[in-house]
């Protein structure tokens, strides 16, 4: 691959120093704003959860893609045992929240919508969304257990989330920082905690390009003295190899119980009609018993 001039001019304007300094001006901003919107709501919306008896949550932050919620909520209902699924819907589009919060009626899954997210990227649009749920959300509920899931990280085979963390803080998949930086960060697609264990915290699920660490490494200055690998159940990572339609793809299965499409908001051949209906096809076909209870059909 060539020299690009213009991407070498665009890095090094984001890596002058009063460059970066008003870009993180104006993203705590943003973050600090957005965190207090509708915060009142989210206590509220607890206090239903609270009500309902369970201890354990799994919040997956929906973004403008019903299929991809219509194989989630199945799976999760198919597959989990001992957690609550809440579906976060931070989608942009009044359609697709429209579509998902009927979903999840129709399966009896917790649905919330986030009030408008004012970030473009989507990196910083999902973490932002992920402090939301945790201040507002999970710090008046004060579970036993709580995580995220991504939306399109589908459960394959029977799992018990909480069994699975006995005696342990955290689980998730662990990356290190990139650029030779130090630190690492919990993958934002894949991250339970133990309540407890992090109650006491800013938590801030927001990433930190400018030294390595992407969706959920503004948590690596507090997590890195609360856990380490012993404290820490790793999910490992796999790759599987999809031919669709003769396409030739690898996605990643995470634990040998996750099968995750990745990008299926918005990037990749998932972002074409054509390849997401092979791919939701595959999903229901291959783990969820056949296309019968597929609610979602217009992709």
């Amino acid at each position: 691959m060539g020299w690009n001039p213009v991407k070498s001019l665009i890095r090094k304007i984001h890596q002058n120093r009063q460059v970066r300094k008003a870009k993180d001006f104006r993203n705590a901003l943003v973050k600090g704003y957005f965190r207090s919107r509708n915060a009142a709501s989210g206590a509220e919306f607890a206090e239903e959860l609270r009500r309902a008896g369970a201890r354990h949550f799994c919040f997956s932050i929906a973004y403008n893609t019903p299929w991809v919620i219509d194989a989630l909520t199945k799976a999760w209902l198919t597959y989990s045992s001992g957690m609550t699924l809440v579906v976060i819907d931070n989608s942009s589009k009044p359609a697709a929240r429209q579509a998902i919060e009927a979903i999840c009626r129709r399966r009896g899954i917790a649905y919330f919508g986030l009030p408008r997210n004012p970030e473009w990227n989507p990196n910083r649009s999902h973490g932002i969304s992920m402090n939301w749920v945790f201040h507002n959300i999970v710090r008046p509920l004060r579970p036993d257990l709580f995580g995220f899931l991504d939306h399109d990280c589908f459960p394959v085979v029977a799992l018990d989330i909480a069994t699975h963390m006995a005696g342990k803080d955290a689980y998730g998949t662990k990356y290190p920082a990139k650029r030779g930086h130090d630190g690492w960060y919990f993958w934002a697609g894949l991250c339970f905690f133990r309540f407890s264990v992090v109650e006491d915290l800013e938590l801030d699920f927001t990433p930190r390009f400018d030294t390595g660490l992407d969706t959920g490494g503004g948590n690596w200055p507090m997590l890195r003295d609360r856990l380490d690998d012993s404290n820490i159940v790793n999910a490992e990572k796999t790759t599987i190899s999809l031919k669709l339609g003769g396409i030739e793809v690898d996605h990643r299965m995470l634990d040998n119980s996750f099968f995750h499409v990745g990008g299926a908001s918005y990037r990749g051949l998932i972002s074409t009609r054509h390849y997401r209906r092979l791919m939701c096809d595959h999903v229901w076909e291959t783990y969820l018993g056949g296309v019968a209870e597929r609610l979602v059909n217009d992709l």
